[in-house]
């Protein structure tokens, strides 16, 4: 037995649009050569289509088909069920109502504004869908230099695609030109000048009270047991003399030098 092609899930009605089920279902047929030609009577597609709807979805179609029994409703009437169920009647008017209510939302696209708006013409009955569609696109753009800039365009030269084209060519212009005039939004760590590993290594530590270098701790310190030549008391070396009058400089070296005896 040859594998099916393609994935078919199941419909569950509370989660599925049903006519977007019903579309991806035909394509499967089609990848998996099932025709009205092969499949004249429909058996075959009725009894995929119902092993596809999950339990709630499979008790609602069998509710819609009393008094008959599901199972022996042809296919094509099956889909009827569900087509006059689940697809609500559309009124012209209020279709058009919503499309031309409809504005940009922010943190929306030009593009995807125009795709969205396209959605909201499905029902609408448009003589000249292009032109309404362009119509629309610019007066429920949000307020900014992109709709005045296609306000001041000839309109019988303009379609939606120059539209949105045009937009996204300002706003990109517009976004390029506020970073060239501001160049402090540049992240700062382009500027940051990081300190060398031993800085950093330095940084951390506490100079030792007894000799001033910071790779030990002063109660490690080797020359605790000293005598300072600055003060002649035991305990740190003459660098580190918190004593600053009683020193008297001999010549013997300048005050960098440690002449260092152990009391």
């Amino acid at each position: 037995m040859s594998s099916n092609l393609g994935i078919l899930t199941v419909c569950d009605h509370n989660v599925h649009q049903w006519n977007t089920y019903k579309s991806r279902l035909r394509q499967w047929y089609i990848a998996n050569d099932i025709t009205n030609t092969n499949d004249a009577a429909g058996t075959k597609r009725r009894a995929v289509l119902l092993s596809a709807l999950t339990e709630g979805t499979y008790k609602l179609a069998a509710d819609l088909a009393l008094p008959k029994d599901l199972q022996e409703i042809p296919y094509e009437d099956i889909l009827t069920l569900l087509d006059n169920h689940f697809t609500p009647k559309r009124l012209g008017f209020g279709e058009r109502h919503n499309f031309y209510a409809a504005t940009q939302q922010p943190g929306e696209t030009h593009t995807q504004w125009a795709a969205r708006l396209r959605g909201l013409t499905a029902h609408c009955s448009f003589n000249n869908v292009e032109e309404a569609l362009r119509d629309r696109f610019i007066m429920g753009m949000a307020p900014g230099l992109e709709k005045e800039k296609l306000y001041a365009l000839d309109i019988t030269q303009l379609t939606l695609a120059k539209a949105v084209e045009q937009a996204e060519t300002v706003r990109c212009a517009r976004a390029g030109a506020a970073a060239a005039a501001n160049p402090a939004t540049m992240p700062e760590q382009l500027f940051k000048i990081e300190k060398s590993d031993k800085s950093k290594a330095s940084a951390g530590k506490v100079k030792c009270a007894v000799c001033g270098y910071n790779n030990h701790k002063s109660n490690e310190c080797r020359f605790a047991n000293y005598v300072c030549k600055r003060c002649n008391t035991k305990g740190h070396l003459r660098r580190m003399c918190p004593n600053k009058i009683n020193y008297v400089n001999t010549g013997a070296g300048d005050e960098s030098d440690d002449d260092v005896y152990a009391n």
